[in-house]
C-alpha cells in the first residue's frame, strides 16, 4: 500500500468561519447515514476493499461503493486502486484521526483583521504551459484551443474555465491590505481538477502550488470530473466535457502547511513567504515536468463548476 493511506492527525473547523461552512456541511452530510458511520468504524482498524467491507457489514457492494464515494468527497476516507487478476480493486482507508467542529465564536479582533481578495481566473499575470490547453467563458469559448500563444490575449479576462496539460499559471494578488494587521496565516481557495480528453473521473494529476516562488505542496487530483453538469457550468458547454472540480483550500500559518484543514507539513511556515514585502503576492498552480502523474489542470471560475467563486486569497 502507498503511504498516502496513512491517516492525517486532525481536522479543525469553526462554525463561525464562513470559509469552513462548505466542508462542515459536506462532512455532516457524509456522516448523516448510519451505514456510513458503520463503514467508518470498520476502517478504523485497517484499509479494506469494497468486497471486504460488504462482507463484514452485510451491506451490498454497490451500496458500499456509493457510500465510500460520498465519504471520499468529504475527505473522510482515501480511495486507491490496486491491480488484481480481474482488473483493479478499490481499496479504502481512514483519512483523518480526529474531527473537531468548534461552536465557539471567533474573537472580534480576529474577524476585524481578515483581508480577502477574489481573483478572476482569467486575470493571470504569467503562464508557461503545454497543449492541450484552452479557455472558455460564460457565453462562449475564449480564442482557439490548444495554442498556448493565445493565452495572453486581452480576452483572457473573460475566462471561467482554464485548462492545460503541463506547466504553470501565475496570479499576482495585491498587497494593499492594512499594515496594522498582525497577519499570521494565508489561505488560498480554488476549484480544480485534472485534465484529459472529454473527462475521466479516474485520471490522476500531481498539482503543485507555490506562493512567492516557495513550493508549498503537491496534491494529487483524483480525476477530470464529468458525467453530470456542474452546478454553475454554462448550458452551452458540452456535457461530454469537463464539468466541475473539487474545492481545494491551502493554508500556511506559523505552524506549517494545511491542506483542506488537515495539517500536512512544517517545512514551510508563514514567515518563510515574506508576505507584504513586495508589491504583490504570487500564486503559481501547475504540473511539474518531473511529476509522477502528469494529468493536467482545470481551474474553474465563479460561473463554472460546482462552486461560485474564483481564486480566493485570505490573510488572517
Amino acid at each position: 500500500m502507498s503511504d498516502i493511506l496513512t491517516p492525517q492527525k486532525k481536522v479543525f473547523l469553526c462554525m463561525d468561519n464562513p470559509a469552513d461552512h462548505e466542508l462542515i456541511a459536506r462532512m455532516g452530510r457524509a456522516l448523516s447515514v448510519p451505514e456510513r458511520v458503520r463503514i467508518m468504524k470498520s476502517l478504523l482498524s485497517a484499509s479494506k476493499s469494497i468486497a471486504a467491507i460488504s462482507e463484514e457489514l452485510d451491506i451490498p457492494a454497490s451500496s458500499v461503493s456509493r457510500h465510500i464515494d460520498v465519504l471520499a468527497e468529504a475527505g473522510l476516507v482515501y480511495v486507491m486502486y490496486k491491480p488484481s487478476p480481474k482488473g483493479h480493486v478499490k481499496y479504502c482507508s481512514q483519512a483523518i484521526l480526529e474531527l473537531c467542529v468548534s461552536l465557539e465564536p471567533m474573537s472580534t479582533d480576529l474577524k476585524k483583521k481578515g483581508y480577502t481578495v477574489e481573483m478572476p481566473i482569467g486575470m493571470f499575470s504569467h503562464c508557461h504551459i503545454k497543449a492541450p490547453c484552452g479557455m472558455t467563458g460564460l457565453e462562449e469559448n475564449v480564442e482557439s484551443f490548444d495554442d498556448p500563444n493565445v493565452f495572453f490575449s486581452p480576452k483572457r479576462v473573460q475566462a471561467e474555465c482554464i485548462w492545460f496539460d503541463q506547466g504553470f499559471i501565475s496570479y499576482n494578488f495585491p498587497t494593499d491590505f492594512p499594515r496594522d494587521g498582525q497577519y499570521s496565516q494565508i489561505t488560498f481557495s480554488f476549484e480544480v481538477c485534472s485534465e484529459t480528453m472529454y473527462y475521466n473521473n479516474e485520471w490522476e494529476s500531481d498539482i503543485t502550488v507555490c506562493v512567492n516562488q516557495c513550493e508549498i505542496l503537491t496534491f494529487t487530483s483524483a480525476g477530470d470530473f464529468g458525467g453530470r453538469r456542474g452546478k454553475y457550468t454554462p448550458s452551452y458547454w458540452p456535457v461530454t466535457s469537463t464539468q466541475f472540480g473539487v474545492l481545494k483550500r491551502i493554508t500556511v500559518d506559523e505552524s506549517g502547511v494545511w491542506e483542506d484543514n488537515v495539517f500536512i507539513s512544517d517545512k514551510v511556515r508563514y514567515g518563510d513567504l515574506r508576505i507584504g514585502e513586495g508589491s504583490s503576492i504570487r500564486l503559481d498552480i501547475g504540473v511539474k515536468d518531473d511529476a509522477e502523474h502528469k494529468g493536467g489542470v482545470n481551474l474553474f471560475g465563479r460561473n463554472f463548476g460546482d462552486y461560485p467563486q474564483a481564486i480566493l486569497m485570505t490573510l488572517e
